[in-house]
């Protein structure tokens, strides 16, 4: 945050974006936010819920504010859409309070209000009960619709890997192989992995391909290392 606090520190004014989507697949969404975002300063990006109040780079964007504020810099944070915030009516409120007594303005570019005046103030309460609402609507016709399935004998969850990716993943992680890096070469979690070798009763205490290179290199420098194998 210091290299952006030296960023901004001719500024007399800051303008700092926000930009949210829930998951991976609403890229497009994303695109549109930092779209209409481009005249800020600066714009944190993030694929978090609405629903979780402590969000990595929303917290770095208040942090950041709170601080230029403090400078005395008039300070504006930018949304495309007020639920882009928070879909929690009870976060909204403590989020333009706290606003407020940092002397920072709120824009929700989507519905036009600013939470300078009274009238905008009254508007975002009232869209983010609505957005709260539409939270538990969401909410309700996803429980709704895990019941149906498990009355149907639907089986829920991830599709469980084949057996050739089982083996692939058991000779990966035997080789020494960073966990990380498996994950990513064979595009499953780490839940997955660790049930693949819970399922295959194989040790999770094992020493990656890093660390064994570095037990040789040290066992070579002493003069009996021939007596050693690993």
């Amino acid at each position: 945050m210091n290299r952006q606090l030296k960023q901004f520190q001719t500024y007399q004014a800051v303008n700092i974006g926000y930009a949210r989507v829930s998951t991976e697949e609403q890229e497009l969404g994303l695109l549109v936010q930092k779209e209409n975002l481009k005249a800020c300063d600066l714009i944190f990006v993030e694929k978090e819920s609405g629903g979780k109040d402590d969000r990595t780079e929303f917290r770095k964007a208040i942090k950041l504010a709170k601080s230029l504020s403090k400078q005395n810099k008039e300070v504006t944070l930018t949304v495309y859409k007020l639920d882009r915030l928070t879909r929690k009516m009870n976060t909204l409120l403590e989020l333009i309070e706290d606003l407020n007594e940092c002397n920072i303005r709120l824009i929700s570019l989507k519905e036009q209000i600013e939470t300078d005046s009274l009238t905008g103030k009254l508007l975002c309460l009232i869209l983010g009960y609505v957005a709260e609402m539409e939270l538990d609507a969401i909410r309700d016709r996803t429980r709704d619709g895990l019941r149906k399935a498990r009355e149907k004998g639907v089986k829920l969850g991830r599709k469980p890997i084949s057996e050739k990716q089982e083996k692939e993943v058991i000779a990966l992680y035997q080789r020494g192989e960073k966990v990380e890096m498996i994950l990513q070469m064979c595009q499953i979690s780490k839940t997955t992995l660790y049930n693949v070798l819970k399922k295959h009763e194989i040790s999770r205490n094992r020493l990656t391909l890093g660390q064994k290179k570095t037990i040789v290199k040290v066992y070579k420098k002493r003069p009996f290392y021939e007596h050693w194998s690993l």
